[in-house]
């Protein structure tokens, strides 16, 4: 997940659940319409963010994986948290958000330094992603994707509001984002990321209007071209990954296996995220 920067961006520990956003006394009567374009808007915007601007806190746990043949190969864990803040914008919403990723061995919960890879035999030292910034521009139809051209490579951006379906009280949302480069060359190579992401709350909580941002869950994906560093060469297969998430607002809605690497590694962007 070291391509966060890029893009502008997790099984065992409880999640801790306080500092979320009580479900408002009134309950709402008028149900958003996920077939609607704009109450699907308002339907992923109160999940995934907020219609203010507190610093909203996602935490992902993930595995990441090699596939290759078919075949899953586990290698390492993922410890995933985003924070963003959501502004007002004609036409949709401005993010501005901050990456925070640790790859830990998958027996010890330990930062990895080094990693064997099960397919070239080679040990390397492991590119930590860390500590990222990138910005975000959606409109009504999901983030306001381009194309660019860059020395070598045609870049392209996307990102995708919806679908979204209710049955009773749940709804479910997707969310997906993504990015390919495609060298302009014969010198580099194509690079592709999928992050596939589902949110899910309570419609009747969604649809209440006192509501700026929802309690939500996410399930999530990833399907990836190999990092530059793992020295994959032109060896088929992806780079994946499969996890779950929780959203909150405070660090007091992160598990204490990623607020102890995040105070130790970066304890000026944990205590003053804003900042």
């Amino acid at each position: 997940m070291d391509r966060r920067h890029i893009l502008g961006l997790i099984g065992a520990a409880p999640f801790v659940t306080t500092a979320l956003s009580p479900r408002s006394a009134n309950a709402a009567t008028n149900l958003l319409n996920p077939n609607n374009p704009d109450d699907l808007y308002t339907i992923h915007r109160k999940l995934n963010h907020s219609f203010d601007n507190r610093v909203v806190y996602w935490y992902i746990r993930a595995v990441r994986n090699g596939l290759v043949d078919s075949q899953f190969t586990p290698f390492w864990d993922m410890h995933v948290g985003f924070l963003s803040i959501t502004d007002d914008v004609e036409g949709g919403h401005s993010t501005k958000s901050m990456s925070a990723i640790f790859y830990t061995d998958l027996d010890t919960g330990k930062l990895l330094e080094t990693f064997e890879n099960p397919y070239t035999g080679e040990k390397i030292p492991v590119r930590q992603p860390g500590v990222g910034r990138s910005s975000g521009l959606y409109n009504k139809q999901g983030r306001d994707g381009h194309r660019a051209e860059r020395p070598g490579l045609e870049v392209t951006e996307y990102g995708h509001i919806g679908p979204a379906w209710v049955i009773g009280d749940d709804v479910w949302c997707r969310g997906d984002t993504g990015f390919r480069a495609v060298p302009t060359t014969d010198e580099g190579r194509m690079m592709q990321i999928n992050d596939w992401t589902t949110y899910q709350g309570s419609i009747s909580e969604v649809s209440d209007p006192d509501v700026t941002s929802a309690n939500a869950t996410e399930s999530f994906n990833d399907i990836n071209t190999w990092p530059t560093w793992l020295n994959m060469g032109d060896h088929p297969g992806n780079y994946v990954s499969r996890g779950f998430g929780r959203k909150s607002w405070s660090t007091d809605g992160m598990p204490p296996e990623w607020s102890a690497i995040m105070r130790d590694q970066y304890p000026k962007e944990f205590s003053d995220p804003r900042a």
